[in-house]
């Protein structure tokens, strides 16, 4: 079986199988920038050249980071459009199987070992009683993806993949006011997207220039958590901003679907914010939520650090 995942910047491959404990297991992982091909299908031909030359895939199953439709996805953050019979016709697919990119990151949850997660909040549900536990998942990469995971009984999982990163976001301070009317001179409307994201990012730096009376300068997402590393204010104040915002939208999803049992951050902005995702500031973002900010302490809190979680979930969805 082949499983894939296709998000905004990159595209992974792998050949999935189970081992004798149902586990999903996978062999020859590729990984490239989309960039790099003109479309799905030359990205995914070119992994099968070298993974499985000789044989024709039987079954897929594609985690695609866009609303999924019955035949195609268009990709939010991508110029791709996968077409599910364009595939079936040139590569002989007998099953083949498109979900949602975030919807696959959540179910690789419960598949995953510890080591595969950064404890950013211990959390305590000794005291939670559900029929159905629920846990939140938001990631933040090319885009902002959300998702819940909600057990159904032993080793049985149903995910909801929901568009919460384009809920608008409503700032709370000074400072977010200024920033927010600073994005909204530009954007229009402002998401929690257009902050939480590499795009995001960028949208934020440029704002706490502009803030700052400090002179124009356009910096990509990579060379923003660089600069921030280096020691430069702006940049370090962009991140912090950015991950004190994902953390409230995250506490914001725990409080709006009762997710008690648990919350996972993920993605690949997530993971070069891991440093100020764990500050006292951002994890009172999380938490400082009125009435219900004592019952917010009790919530665990991780952040997903294994870049092949999405694989995993396409896997475990078969």
């Amino acid at each position: 079986m082949i499983v894939g995942d296709i998000g905004g910047t990159n595209v992974r491959f792998a050949i999935a199988s189970t081992d004798n404990n149902g586990l999903p297991n996978l062999k020859h992982v590729w990984s490239s920038p989309s960039k790099h091909f003109v479309g799905f299908g030359d990205a995914l031909e070119h992994f099968l050249t070298l993974a499985s030359p000789n044989q024709n895939p039987i079954e897929g199953i594609f985690a695609l980071a866009g609303p999924i439709d019955k035949n195609l996805v268009k990709l939010t953050n991508n110029s791709w459009t996968v077409r599910r019979d364009d595939l079936i016709s040139r590569f002989g697919f007998e099953r083949l199987v498109f979900m949602n990119d975030f919807a696959a990151t959540a179910r690789s949850i419960p598949e995953l070992p510890p080591k595969a997660f950064k404890v950013l909040q211990t959390g305590d549900v000794s005291g939670i009683l559900s029929a159905r536990p629920t846990t939140a998942i938001a990631g933040a990469g090319t885009g902002l993806g959300q998702a819940l995971l909600i057990a159904n009984g032993p080793n049985k999982w149903t995910v909801l993949p929901t568009e919460g990163g384009h809920q608008p976001y409503a700032p709370l301070d000074k400072l977010e006011m200024e920033i927010h009317k600073t994005l909204k001179s530009k954007l229009k409307y402002v998401s929690f997207e257009d902050i939480c994201s590499g795009k995001g990012l960028e949208n934020v730096y440029q704002a706490l220039l502009k803030i700052n009376g400090l002179e124009d300068k356009k910096l990509d997402a990579k060379s923003i958590t660089e600069e921030a590393s280096h020691g430069s204010l702006v940049a370090i104040q962009t991140c912090k901003f950015t991950a004190n915002t994902l953390m409230n939208f995250i506490g914001n999803a725990v409080l709006s679907s009762g997710s008690w049992q648990g919350a996972v951050l993920a993605g690949g902005v997530s993971q070069h914010l891991k440093t100020y995702l764990g500050t006292e500031s951002a994890l009172e973002k999380f938490k400082n939520k009125g009435k219900m900010t004592q019952r917010m302490e009790n919530v665990p809190l991780r952040l997903l650090i294994d870049p092949t979680a999405p694989l995993i979930g396409a896997a475990s969805s078969n």
